[in-house]
């Protein structure tokens, strides 16, 4: 047998075993560390998108004026030239299911301070189940059932930002006026959040954030009962609940050491309530501005 026939077969076949074990590795190791890389550059802008309408959800309290402002966001990503292939997300919007955060009582009639929530959930994520969820003004981290805090080390230093983030006062404010030793008005600005008839998202595209921000001005004559009452719910584990009440027993407090026709101002902190009641046939003029802000994820 000449040998030197079987050497170019012998050669062929060591160049295909090279390269056999060259694509496998390169399936293996390379492919899915590309496509990691590729899922946290997604996860980055998932992260940057949540903050940033987070930011938006605050002005929207903090404005109080009608507007309308979204953000969009990749719900899928890890797709590179060699591996189109791209994981999914789910957006959410949902409604806070512990209720009310606060509420005003005006003649009778309760208006309520409602919160919502909003959360990226990832669907065949080629790193990691990272995910986020935004609620009460700071946004989390989550991993399946786990939370913790994206932007402070512990829920202790969520609680302490919050009372110098301006958030959780900007979802009930107090304005007066007086003259004559008397107060002549009342102006309480109110907020509440809720989801829109769009509230889910799921793919592997954009989806898109929005808020929709409308005011509301309500005269209100104090006639059937002339008191102003607030109810701020301490039973929901949140971080806002304290500053909440805190500046409204403040406010409430203030008028009646400052007008005359204030009857009676009384307060409980471990109820969350706080009640201003002016004397019979003295109660100013009040304006609820009632600012409604629905969230839609579509």
């Amino acid at each position: 047998m000449d040998d030197r026939a079987v050497s170019p077969v012998v050669a062929a076949m060591l160049l295909l075993a090279v390269l056999v074990t060259f694509l496998s590795a390169y399936n293996a190791v390379v492919i899915p560390s590309l496509k990691q890389q590729a899922e946290v550059e997604h996860l980055h802008a998932v992260e940057e998108s949540f903050l940033a309408f987070g930011s938006d959800m605050t002005a929207a309290a903090a404005l109080k004026q009608d507007m309308r402002l979204s953000k969009r966001i990749p719900l899928g990503g890890g797709d590179m030239i060699l591996d189109p292939v791209r994981s999914g997300g789910t957006l959410r919007v949902l409604e806070d299911p512990g209720g009310p955060v606060a509420n005003v009582t005006l003649n009778g009639t309760t208006y309520c301070c409602n919160m919502t929530g909003f959360s990226y959930t990832p669907i065949s994520n080629f790193w990691r189940d990272q995910g986020y969820a935004w609620q009460y003004g700071y946004t989390n981290v989550t991993d399946g059932v786990l939370q913790t805090p994206l932007e402070y080390a512990d829920m202790e230093e969520v609680r302490k930002a919050a009372k110098t983030s301006g958030f959780a006062g900007s979802l009930i404010g107090i304005e007066h006026e007086g003259a004559g030793g008397n107060c002549t008005g009342v102006r309480i600005s109110l907020v509440t959040f809720e989801p829109g008839d769009d509230n889910l998202a799921s793919g592997n595209g954009i989806g898109t954030l929005s808020l929709d921000a409308t005011v509301e001005d309500m005269p209100i004559n104090l006639t059937a009962d002339p008191e102003i009452g607030v109810a701020v719910n301490t039973a929901l584990p949140v971080p806002l609940n304290a500053s909440l009440w805190e500046n409204c027993n403040a406010a409430f407090h203030a008028m009646n050491e400052t007008y005359n026709n204030v009857k009676d101002c009384t307060s409980s902190s471990e109820d969350g309530l706080v009640t201003l009641t002016f004397a019979d046939g003295q109660a100013p003029g009040v304006t609820l501005r009632l600012v409604r802000v629905v969230v839609s994820a579509r």
